[in-house]
């Protein structure tokens, strides 16, 4: 029974991952900061860190000694990002390498990557496309925010691709069609944490009712191949949206409808509301923002389904206007199958890392890093800190 509960939930973090506004379907990764150079630029930099990590095994503490086994380890992290920026057209891609090395368990060493392309062109005064791709190869599920997904040991591949345009067809009306498609991938197989994949496309009109109002209708539609192509999924979302401006940096957003889920394998359907809601405030030097989502039967696993809610904060320092900067992110989620059998999941993740700059090519940081996830058993609770020093050397260069 265990054994299927743990692939209901992967199965979830799929489909989760490539639903608008959760965690997992952020489209630039944190590690790659832009200096917003006109033209082609490019910028090569390493980053040299020393940590501590809480728990290397990412497991349970023992009952008897409440303590999990700890290590410090040395990071090296390559990076380059190639940018062009013009008035018409934004482009951007980067990699970035993790090249770890623990003192005392030489069996945890390894390299790990990450990378990410961005486009955005402006074709017409009224129509913009955009395209954009993030990938990830980690060691462990808690290095990326999959919803649901438990807590384990093994390399998981993720891949993002997303596609569309925004269009203003009249003077107050605009419309906007997104292409998502999403796919998980699990090192170990011993796990039971199978991967799959997922096509969805969305599709949003709204109406400026005033310079700070507007509101429209949103429908999406998502198919999904999971558990070895033997798990066929199709949900579909409409609903309406409302955003609105508080004052000239800050905006709410709003949505919200109802929810369809079929699962072909099982032949079950469920009907239910969602919402999604989000507040952020720009200002000069920071960016910070807030949001919540509660999204009922949106875990689409083998046999079940559940009531999803998740909350989030992120504050923004860009480095092109703060001599000390602060980077972070928090995030709290609830999976609540609906089958009376399987568990619960809770899972906390807390991000932060705090720089000065020293000249424009090298900066001092500290990071911290807490997950945490609690399947509401007796000995389900894993903790993880993670905390350290580093120094990034990079130097932005222009293309002529």
């Amino acid at each position: 029974m265990k054994m299927h509960w743990v692939r209901r939930t992967v199965m979830s973090a799929i489909l989760l991952a490539s639903m608008p506004g959760s965690a997992a379907a952020q489209e630039t990764p944190s590690e790659f900061r832009s200096w917003r150079t006109p033209g082609w630029s490019f910028t090569p930099g390493v980053t040299v860190a020393g940590g501590f990590d809480s728990n290397i095994a990412l497991a349970s503490a023992p009952a008897d000694t409440h303590r999990t086994q700890s290590d410090e380890l040395i990071v090296v992290q390559p990076f380059g990002q190639l940018e062009f920026r013009s008035p018409r057209t934004e482009f951007s891609t980067g990699y970035q390498g993790y090249m770890r090395r623990y003192v005392d368990v030489d069996e945890l060493n390894g390299f790990d990557q990450r990378g990410y392309l961005s486009l955005r062109r402006l074709a017409t005064k009224r129509l913009t496309f955009f395209l954009t791709n993030s990938y990830a190869d980690v060691p462990t599920t808690d290095e990326v925010e999959l919803n649901g997904v438990p807590f384990a040991r093994t390399g998981v591949r993720t891949n993002a691709l997303a596609a569309g345009f925004d269009a203003r067809i009249s003077k107050l009306t605009d419309l906007a069609v997104r292409f998502d498609n999403s796919w998980v991938d699990f090192d170990r197989t011993d796990t039971f944490l199978t991967g799959g994949w997922v096509n969805g496309v969305r599709t949003e009109v709204s109406h400026h009712l005033s310079e700070r109002l507007s509101a429209g209708a949103e429908y999406g539609i998502r198919f999904a191949d999971l558990n070895a192509d033997t798990h066929e999924l199709l949900f579909q979302d409409a609903g309406g949206t409302l955003r609105y401006g508080l004052g000239g940096r800050t905006t709410f957003a709003l949505a919200g409808g109802i929810s369809y889920l079929d699962d072909r394998l099982l032949g079950l359907t469920h009907r239910g509301p969602y919402v999604r809601a989000e507040l952020t405030h720009d200002a000069a030097r920071a960016t910070v923002g807030a949001a919540f989502e509660r999204m009922f039967v949106p875990s689409f696993g083998i046999g079940g389904s559940s009531q999803s809610q998740q909350v989030n904060g992120f504050i923004r320092m860009p480095l092109n206007r703060n001599r000390m900067y602060l980077q972070g992110s928090a995030s709290w989620s609830r999976s609540e199958p609906f089958v009376s059998n399987e568990l619960d999941l809770d899972t906390i993740s807390l991000r932060s890392t705090l720089g000065y700059a020293l000249s424009r090519w090298l900066r001092l940081e500290g990071f911290y890093a807490f997950t945490r996830q609690d399947s509401q058993v007796t000995g389900g609770e894993i903790n993880r800190h993670r905390a350290g020093t580093q120094v990034v050397i990079s130097q932005p260069m222009r293309i002529r």
